[in-house]
């Protein structure tokens, strides 16, 4: 959960060429929850 629109995400060298999934939505402070999001995809980075 956080406050700000960016998120840093941190891999192991070993998690290489594997595919992240992403899948975000909004929450206000009185727990109304959002829709979600498209799912985003990326591969890790070696």
């Amino acid at each position: 959960m956080t406050t700000r629109p960016a998120r840093r995400a941190d891999f192991r060298a070993a998690d290489g060429g594997k595919t992240a999934v992403y899948m975000v939505r909004w929450v206000n402070t009185r727990g109304d929850k959002g829709p979600w999001s498209e799912v985003a995809t990326a591969t890790v980075a070696a």
